[in-house]
């Protein structure tokens, strides 16, 4: 679920807490995905497929189409042990909209792994508007995507890195350049 998490830009509460099963490919919408902000009620119909019909993320509709597949009804993402409790999976998220069992969980996944330690579910969002960055998405696509109304908060989400920075560089000389006579020579310099 990290790549819908990075992809979809999602908090791990909406991910957890209203991502329903109703909302993946629903009969009357079968090439998009449902996605709620329970933070400003708003929600956006992502595409599974491109206009050539190429699906968009394919390990996590692979993933997503095998628990529709089991489960009817209500959120996608549940434990997947039995809880004395219930005889049914529970959702990561309790009653009172608290993550701190799963959050453990995921500490333990990434210790197990030898990841990084600060590694954690609020990274895989932030990330993914790095990467959104790193490949030239406008403002206007990144909030779209994050369902940011303004463009202020973007660089809290948005990291700067190496990519960025040589990016912009070359950028600015190539204007510096654009209508000098060192055009040919600048460039060569530059790549090299």
């Amino acid at each position: 679920m990290a790549d819908g998490r990075r992809k979809w830009l999602r908090r791990e509460e909406h991910v957890f807490g209203a991502l329903e099963i109703s909302h993946y490919r629903p009969k009357e919408r079968p090439n998009s995905v449902r996605i709620v902000h329970p933070k400003n009620d708003e929600e956006a119909w992502w595409p599974l497929f491109d206009e050539t019909g190429s699906t968009l993320f394919p390990e996590l509709m692979a993933e997503l189409n095998e628990i529709k597949q089991t489960t009817v009804s209500g959120l996608v993402f549940r434990r997947d042990h039995s809880h004395r409790r219930s005889p049914t999976p529970l959702p990561w998220i309790t009653a009172k909209q608290d993550l701190r069992y799963l959050r453990g969980v995921v500490k333990k996944i990434v210790h197990a792994a030898d990841l990084r330690e600060e590694l954690s579910f609020t990274s895989f969002r932030h990330g993914g508007f790095t990467e959104g960055v790193d490949s030239d998405l406008t403002d206007a696509e990144l909030r779209a995507a994050g369902r940011h109304r303004s463009s202020r908060q973007l660089p809290t989400y948005a990291k700067r890195t190496r990519k960025q920075l040589i990016s912009g560089t070359k950028k600015r000389r190539e204007e510096k350049y654009k209508d000098s006579r060192f055009v040919g020579i600048a460039m060569t310099r530059l790549s090299e």
